[in-house]
């Protein structure tokens, strides 16, 4: 902060919230989204609050205030979008999972306080967000609010990493070089970094539709501050997402991106730190023929994953359940990595088998589709640039989640689906608007109809006999009478 209000943010923020609750309940609903938007991946902000009454759970406390409002209002609450009956659908399979998890731990069910039943609530605020989110906000310019304080908030992270990071030598790699992840908290410098790869595929995207310069120059520089912060990540994972975002983007509608990409891929070695090329350059020895030992690590659990799944094909072994197991064959370096897969796909293969992975792909094919539509149907340039970058923050997010689990963590993934939720607005608007104008038109044929009928039958085009003849008079003639 700066001023000497450290100490006193904890009860500001508490204070806040006791007071934005009352405001979303009784005056308007969205006041609860705005509050949460900053507080999204500023986890070490947002967990100053937990030794207060209910400050633990204040995600859940206001997001169950926002629908309380809304139902007040007559509103409804989970509204009619592409992604409700599979989010249903979603939350109540995960929920099955755990349960049966629960079975195969040998732990009792999984209730509230349990260990894994937070970590499945916290899972299901998500797309809770996303829900609430289409069903708040009703105009263009709170979308646009929206996504204002999102880059509020994500130049605010990045800020606190380069603030952890930038004093140190990056002349040669060492492990020490790593951050901790600013205010991220617990996701650490990978998931800072899948963040900032996602956010700025989003950022370019948003760009590639926007005409007011001052508005471009704040896209651009903030999309190039995270991918600077991504950088000093040191997060090959994350290195991968932005050029997969990239791309796509560049594809689909910025042709000089893949340009510069082109430039950059030749030419990376002289632009990054020197720790950084060596970060990349250590991924695979060519002298020895060998990966190093992280990557050697995946290689290991990924193996040994795949045993545990074979064993438990269809359903899995249950969600939140690959933490407790203890690994049958684990390499000595691999110290710190016996709680994740290191690839999400295979931690939702190996926890809900072959039906958890065909649910998973099909909310990730509908999130897909429905970015897409909106980038190609939209009439409004913002709506457009919503659309694709709700697949940019796809693709990154998808890339990331190959090299760890990178998409249940609120602080990392949260704000796609709140972008998601903006996405279903804006198709709702356009249909909207597209409604208007096929009704407008009706009321002009109504109203030509009603005139002929009034004038005694159809009007028609007038022959010629019809016109009187009026000689032609020549313009130099006609100007001077």
């Amino acid at each position: 902060m700066n001023f000497g209000l450290e100490s006193y943010l904890p009860y500001v923020l508490y204070t806040g919230a006791i007071i934005v609750l009352l405001l979303t309940i009784f005056w308007r609903p969205i006041v609860g989204i705005f509050y949460l938007l900053p507080l999204i991946p500023l986890q070490t902000i947002r967990y100053r609050v937990n030794d207060f009454p209910l400050g633990s759970s204040l995600f859940g406390v206001m997001l169950i205030s926002i629908a309380i409002g809304q139902w007040r209002l007559g509103r409804p609450v989970f509204p009619k979008t592409p992604w409700r009956r599979l989010l249903a659908i979603f939350a109540l399979f995960t929920f099955i999972s755990l349960c049966l998890g629960s079975w195969y731990l040998k732990r009792g069910m999984p209730l509230p306080g349990d260990s894994r039943f937070s970590v499945w609530q916290e899972y299901m605020i998500m797309p809770a967000m996303l829900l609430l989110v289409a069903s708040v906000v009703q105009t263009k310019r709170e979308m646009q609010a929206i996504v204002l304080v999102m880059c509020f908030a994500t130049l605010e992270l990045d800020k606190s990493f380069w603030n952890e990071v930038s004093d140190r030598d990056f002349s040669t790699y060492s492990d020490d070089l790593h951050g901790e992840g600013g205010s991220m908290g617990y996701a650490g410098a990978n998931g800072l970094a899948a963040f900032a790869s996602q956010a700025s595929a989003f950022l370019l995207a948003l760009a590639a539709f926007e005409r007011r310069k001052w508005v471009l120059v704040g896209y651009y520089g903030l999309a190039g501050f995270s991918a600077i912060v991504l950088m000093y990540s040191l997060s090959r994972g994350g290195y991968a997402a932005i050029l997969v975002g990239c791309l796509v983007i560049g594809i689909l509608k910025q042709r000089k991106i893949l340009l510069l990409l082109a430039v950059f891929l030749c030419t990376w070695t002289t632009l990054v730190p020197t720790a950084v090329e060596q970060r990349v350059d250590m991924t695979y020895d060519k002298q020895n023929g060998q990966f190093d030992g992280s990557a050697n690590a995946r290689f290991s659990i990924w193996s040994d994953t795949m045993e545990v799944f074979n064993e438990h094909a269809f359903l899995g072994t249950g969600f939140d359940t690959y933490e407790y197991m203890n690994l049958r064959r684990v390499p000595y370096w691999t110290k710190g990595y016996y709680s994740d897969t290191h690839n999400y796909f295979l931690k939702v293969l190996v926890e809900t088998g072959v039906i958890g992975l065909l649910v998973f792909l099909w909310l990730l094919w509908r999130t897909f589709a429905e970015g897409y539509r909106l980038f190609r149907h939209a009439t409004d340039p913002f709506f457009k640039g919503l659309g694709l970058g709700l697949i940019g923050w796809l693709v990154c997010a998808m890339t990331a989640n190959l090299f760890g689990d990178r998409w249940t963590y609120l602080q990392v993934n949260g704000y796609m689906w709140v972008i998601a939720g903006l996405v279903c607005c804006a198709t709702e608007i356009e249909k909207r608007e597209a409604a208007k104008e096929v009704a407008s038109v009706a009321a002009v044929g109504q109203e030509t109809s009603e005139l002929n009928a009034q004038g005694g039958g159809v009007a028609t085009e007038p022959s010629v006999s019809d016109v009187a003849w009026e000689p032609a008079i020549p313009e130099s003639v006609a100007f001077r009478l």
